[in-house]
């Protein structure tokens, strides 16, 4: 039996395109590594370090997998090649999310005092959950530099909000967005960077990216 489990997961990890990440969990789950389609998107999540708003990792992130639903990242592939013929590219910050995340997240805001931000900017049950939404910015094509937004991918306040911007900043920020909406994606207004597909999971899952068992829940 242990032989015939090893055969199924050797398989299974055969299965996955080269070059792409992820585990016999995350593709059971139906979730894909967004490079299938999109080879050159760069991938820098923001909750695999310290260097979030909560100043942790947060539980579920282990490796660095830019995870989504099959359709979603069909379509992220479109709006990188979209934007690679401008000189442009995407930069994602946060991609599928374990359900645990969400829930230190929701913990972090109430134990911080800032439980405001829950239902309006920190969801108990999040899109990121199902693999149809995504967190991302704009980069330069040739060397990835990152363009001017604003503000902070996670600085949860007005100044987030899609519209909320002048100058080169809110220009940067429609660009995003149009190219986004051009492939199926649509605006979270109070956050520049969250882009929801319109093909929605109807799983929350909490599969982690790449932990072992002892990771919290």
């Amino acid at each position: 039996m242990r032989f015939a489990a090893a055969l199924l997961i050797a398989l299974a990890t055969a299965a996955a395109a080269p070059g792409e990440d992820g585990s016999p969990a995350t593709r059971r789950a139906g979730l894909v590594d967004v490079h299938r389609y999109a080879p050159g998107i760069r991938v820098e999540l923001a909750y695999l370090t310290k260097r979030n708003l909560t100043g942790h990792r947060l539980p579920g992130y282990c490796r660095e997998w830019a995870l989504l639903l099959d359709p979603a990242a069909r379509d992220l592939g479109r709006v990188q090649r979209y934007l690679r013929r401008r000189g442009l590219g995407l930069l994602i910050r946060d991609a599928y999310r374990p359900a645990r995340a969400s829930r230190a997240l929701v913990r972090w805001a109430q134990r911080s005092g800032r439980g405001d931000l829950v239902g309006t900017y920190i969801a108990r049950r999040s899109r990121h959950n199902t693999g149809s939404a995504v967190d991302l910015t704009l980069v330069r094509r040739p060397d990835g530099r990152r363009l001017t937004m604003g503000s902070r991918f996670d600085e949860l306040s007005p100044r987030a909000n899609t519209l909320h911007a002048s100058g080169r900043a809110l220009h940067n920020r429609l660009v995003l967005k149009g190219a986004m909406e051009r492939f199926g994606f649509a605006n979270y207004w109070r956050e520049w960077w969250h882009y929801e597909h319109r093909i929605q999971g109807t799983r929350y899952l909490d599969v982690t990216l790449g932990c072992g068992r002892a990771d919290p829940r």
